[in-house]
């Protein structure tokens, strides 16, 4: 039976600006699902080169038991769309797989693949091992020890962990992440029991046994209008998505608006086109919470650096035009007042 008293895995977003790529190499990233609520898993590459996150089950699990795709919040606070989750075939497994999409797929996410190999002869040649945990100021690694093993027909499945250090005992929020030993992944921790300084870790070649009854991603069907949008990469640089269970990866396949908040008085958005493209302007449906705001539009052509290239007073429909710009991605930011908010139902650019 699936573990009645684990932990979910909440904690308070700390904004962060800047840019930059992230690193080729798998590791502990945290999945935002919306109302500054996150969780936890890991980042790796499968064998048919699809970029893809492990996570606990519960970590997207909605309340009615359905999954949801969570944002990928990176080192640098941007926020990256996932797809098609998918809970393991053993239901008997906290456990579930998302597809990265977006830029960091475009990228290459990682090098690193969950491998299958049997872990017994490593589990048991040590005794202690550090735990990769992700917050959003921080990565962090905690020195673990193996406190107990399961036994059973399939060489055990779990493994019970505590912190060598008594100050940094399991906390709620640090399930998903991953104990590692010599740079492989071992186990994934998914439940917590924080007043008996405990944790229960699944073991990945269990992990990598799931992944291959999953096989590869299957691709969506897509809609005409998802079909011929110019864009299929959009990555929230500044703010925040403001409601539970909603993310870029649900507006950008029509599941639901997209609940914007600013940070520090400003929400940015950067889109990704499929190829250099003239541009004339932005068409969208939008609310802002307030009643008031702008929008601005500025372009990149080729990685030379954004431009301006039009302001535009916000209204339930918008067609911001400006003179055509070739432009390989654009970044649009809103702004209104400090508290204001945004619920952006449709996006669409004016080709030239």
């Amino acid at each position: 039976m699936r573990p009645m008293s684990r932990m979910m895995v909440f904690c308070v977003l700390i904004a962060l600006g800047g840019f930059g790529s992230l690193s080729a190499r798998a590791e502990t990233v945290l999945l935002a699902r919306g109302d500054d609520t996150f969780g936890q898993g890991w980042l790796f590459l499968d064998a048919s080169g699809a970029c893809r996150i492990a996570t606990p089950r519960h970590v997207v699990e909605r309340t009615d038991g359905t999954l949801s795709s969570p944002d990928l919040l990176d080192s640098f606070g941007r926020l990256h769309p996932t797809r098609s989750p998918v809970a393991a075939v053993d239901e008997d497994l906290d456990l579930a797989f998302l597809t990265v999409g977006g830029a960091i797929a475009k990228e290459g996410c990682s090098r690193d693949r969950v491998r299958s190999a049997p872990l017994q002869p490593i589990i048991d040649s040590i005794k202690q091992a550090t735990l990769e945990i992700t917050t959003p100021t921080e990565r962090q690694s905690l020195s673990v020890a193996f406190r107990a093993l399961s036994r059973d027909a399939d060489g055990g499945r779990i493994i019970a962990l505590s912190s060598l250090d008594p100050s940094a005992s399991f906390q709620k929020g640090m399930s998903g992440g991953t104990v590692m030993s010599k740079g492989r992944p071992i186990a994934m921790l998914y439940e917590v029991e924080p007043d008996e300084g405990l944790g229960i870790a699944l073991r990945y070649d269990i992990i990598a046994a799931e992944l291959q009854k999953i096989g590869a991603p299957v691709p969506e069907s897509r809609s005409l209008a998802e079909a011929t949008r110019p864009y299929d990469s959009l990555v929230l640089v500044k703010g925040r998505i403001s409601q539970k269970d909603t993310s870029i990866g649900s507006f950008l396949s029509g599941d639901s608006a997209l609940h914007l908040a600013p940070v520090d008085g400003r929400v940015s958005l950067v889109l990704d086109l499929d190829q250099v493209s003239a541009i004339q302007g932005v068409r969208i449906n939008i609310q802002s919470l307030s009643g008031q705001g702008a929008m601005i539009i500025e372009a990149d052509n080729d990685g030379q650096g954004f431009v301006p290239g039009a302001r535009c007073e916000l209204a339930a429909e918008t067609v911001c035009m400006m003179a055509t710009r070739r432009a390989s991605r654009l970044r649009l930011s809103f702004t209104g007042s400090g508290d204001a908010g945004y619920s952006v139902e449709t996006l669409h650019l004016v080709k030239g």
